[in-house]
């Protein structure tokens, strides 16, 4: 009867142990759905970070049928090199990519290709003074399918989840708690993706763009803000010459929707997604009916410690 009662009492207070770590540990995770926060980049002169990237092409037929899949994985070196009242200026190196492809939706990927002219490819972007992608010369990229997958890489890296968080592009500062919703100052406006000459005559023009400040999480040890923006029924057209023979006219629409986690104390960028749907009408040489495509996009994106940056991708 003595050794039920100690059991009794040892339940007893291993329970009311389990709760009050809880409880402390809760105490010290709670989060002010209702403070206002600056989600504006907070780097000073001299900050590092490192990242990595994901983008998976989902190939589609005319009915939107997958027939291939092929990924993309990339990493860069981001140092902030001059920040003071009207200049953000920021370095970009980026260190390897391979990219990859295979028939099966899922699964991994065995037949990978390095793309040798990413090492070292390195470009200034200020955030204060933007003038998105004009700052880079992208003319050391072959003009080649992979060059542009490579180059529309860097454009991913940047338009969602750096612009955003600007004033100009993004309307940052009238985003300051959860639940704000703004429509982004990019909204309708045009933007040229030409690339060397592989890409000419090229448009992009954004349709309805909105941000949002959905709530206040924890990732990764990290209170994190979350922004989602959602850009519908945006206008694509351009000209890809493949061989001088064989030049294709292309013109689509494209929806796409993601979400942003900013650590609230450093304000860095702790991972981003990108979600896209894109359906192309293209003109081939020698044919006058034109052919419908789908293609569906992933992109991931995540900081990384410096031992894992310089790992082998």
């Amino acid at each position: 009867m003595r050794m039920k009662k100690n059991l009794i009492l040892y339940f007893v207070l291993l329970a009311v142990s389990l709760a009050l770590t809880g409880f402390l540990f809760s105490q010290e995770r709670i989060i002010d759905l209702a403070a206002e926060y600056d989600l504006s980049f907070q780097e000073a002169s001299g900050d590092v970070g490192y990242y990595k990237m994901r983008t998976v092409y989902y190939h589609g037929n005319s009915l939107g049928i997958t027939h291939s899949r092929e990924e993309l994985i990339s990493t860069f070196k981001r140092e902030a090199v001059k920040i003071e009242k009207g200049i953000h200026l920021v370095k970009f190196t980026w260190k390897e990519a391979k990219i990859g492809q295979d028939k099966k939706i899922q699964g991994e990927i065995s037949n990978w290709k390095i793309l040798p002219y990413v090492s070292g490819f390195t470009y200034l972007l200020d955030f204060e003074n933007i003038n998105f992608p004009d700052q880079i010369d992208f003319s050391p990229i072959p003009g080649t399918l992979q060059g542009m997958k490579f180059m529309v890489n860097i454009l991913d890296a940047h338009a969602q989840f750096d612009l955003l968080r600007t004033q100009s592009a993004g309307g940052i500062n009238r985003i300051k708690k959860t639940g704000d919703k703004i429509s982004n100052p990019g909204a309708g406006q045009s933007t040229s993706w030409d690339f060397n000459a592989f890409i000419q005559d090229s448009d992009f023009t954004n349709g309805e763009y909105d941000t949002m400040f959905t709530g206040v999480c924890i990732l990764d040890g990290k209170k994190c803000a979350v922004l989602e923006y959602i850009n519908s029924e945006s206008r694509l057209s351009s000209r890809t010459q493949i061989t001088p023979k064989m030049i294709i006219e292309q013109e689509g629409t494209s929806n796409f929707w993601g979400h942003i986690f900013i650590d609230l104390e450093t304000g860095n960028l702790v991972k981003g997604d990108l979600y896209e749907y894109v359906i192309v009408h293209a003109t081939m040489p020698g044919q006058s009916q034109q052919m419908r495509l789908f293609e569906r996009r992933l992109i991931e994106i995540w900081r990384v410690s410096e031992e894992e940056f310089n790992d082998e991708i």
